[in-house]
C-alpha cells in the first residue's frame, strides 16, 4: 500500500533524524564549556527569583489588627450605650437606627477578620 503525501510529511527522514537538530529546529552547541556557563547563568537567575519570592512580606500591615479590633469595640460600646441609656444615646434622633450603626461597626470588624493573616 502506498503512503499518501500527508503520511510522508509526518515520518522523519533519515537526513533530518541525523542532522543534530533539536525539536525546536535549533542546532545544539558542541562546546561543553559554553553550555555549562549558560546553564550556570540560568540557575543564578532562577535562584534570584526564588530569593525575591522568599523576601516578600506575608501578612497584614501593622495598622490592620488595631483597626479591626477598634471597629468591633466601637460597635459593642455603641449598642451597649444605646441599651443602657434607654434608647436616648448615642444619637437620639436616629432612634432604633442606633442598633444598625452599632452592628454595622461590629460587622465591619468581623469582615476584616476574614482578611487577617
Amino acid at each position: 500500500m502506498a503512503k499518501s503525501a500527508d503520511d510522508a510529511k509526518d515520518t522523519p527522514t533519515k537526513a533530518s533524524a541525523t542532522s543534530g537538530k533539536t525539536k525546536a529546529g535549533l542546532s545544539r552547541s558542541g562546546d561543553p564549556s559554553r553550555r555549562a556557563t549558560a546553564e550556570a547563568a540560568t540557575q543564578q537567575a532562577e535562584a534570584k527569583q526564588r530569593h525575591k519570592a522568599k523576601a516578600q512580606r506575608v501578612g497584614n500591615p501593622p495598622w490592620f489588627v488595631p483597626v479591626m479590633l477598634a471597629l468591633m469595640i466601637i460597635g459593642l460600646v455603641w449598642v451597649v450605650t444605646f441599651y443602657i441609656t434607654g434608647q436616648q444615646y448615642p444619637v437620639p434622633s436616629w432612634g432604633m437606627w442606633n442598633l444598625g450603626i452599632g452592628f454595622g461597626f461590629i460587622l465591619a470588624g468581623f469582615a476584616m477578620t476574614t482578611r487577617w493573616k
